[in-house]
């Protein structure tokens, strides 16, 4: 194949992953048809079946597409000479920005159209820990992580994305304060972890730093009187 078909077949798939990825983020999955997708995209029908195999084929594709976009947010680097902490209220800044542009695909994955789809489930699982990874190599933690704090982090990212979700469907809190609110919790969650099983290994270092964490006053906090 040459490299003009070439490209006009990878556009073509692109086509219909932008026109899916749209309808999905406005609808429910089981409200979307495959005929209107590749109405929207402007491309024959077959290539759905060519290119996806199905509707569920292409709606994983849509979902692994916008987890990889958050994936990069999630891995830009931070400043150079960043505290852990600053490190991470880089990080969570990227991450909330992105999900503002694209708040109807972020609720797409995160909750699924798919109910108990493993492979839709498995991307927001990747996803999760990738994210959870990023803050336990900055610890010095690397695999195998210990079991009951890769049970925290877990839970400390799930909460994240649920805050997420809040500020999406009511869209009253501020950037900074869900940053300072996310830091917050995430050194509580690591303190109680590493006070339960001392074996996690966290450096003296480390500890004195969470130790010293302060919530900063952001632009939103009301006037002191």
């Amino acid at each position: 194949m040459c490299a003009q078909a070439r490209s006009k077949t990878t556009d073509r798939r692109q086509l219909l992953i932008d026109s899916a990825r749209k309808l999905f983020a406005q609808r429910p999955y089981d409200q979307v048809t495959t005929t209107e997708i590749a109405s929207s995209a402007g491309v024959a029908y077959g290539l759905i079946a060519h290119h996806f195999h199905n509707k569920r084929g292409l709606y994983l594709a849509v979902m692994n597409e916008i987890a990889v976009e958050m994936a990069a947010v999630q891995l830009s680097p931070a400043p150079e000479d960043a505290s852990l902490i600053d490190q991470l209220r880089h990080a969570l800044r990227g991450h909330i920005a992105y999900i503002d542009s694209y708040a109807s695909s972020f609720v797409a994955l995160v909750r699924g159209q798919l109910g108990s789809d493993p492979d839709q489930q498995d991307t927001v699982d990747a996803l999760r820990w990738l994210g959870a990874q990023r803050i336990l190599l900055a610890l010095g933690i690397t695999e195998p992580v210990h079991p009951l704090l890769r049970t925290a982090m877990r839970g400390w990212v799930g909460y994240l994305d649920e805050m997420m979700i809040d500020r999406i469907n009511h869209g009253e809190v501020d950037r900074e304060a869900l940053v300072e609110l996310a830091c917050a919790t995430l050194v509580s969650t690591l303190q109680a972890a590493d006070v339960l099983e001392p074996s996690i290994g966290l450096s003296a270092p480390i500890i004195e730093m969470l130790e010293a964490f302060r919530v900063r006053v952001t632009a939103a906090d009301p006037p002191q009187t």
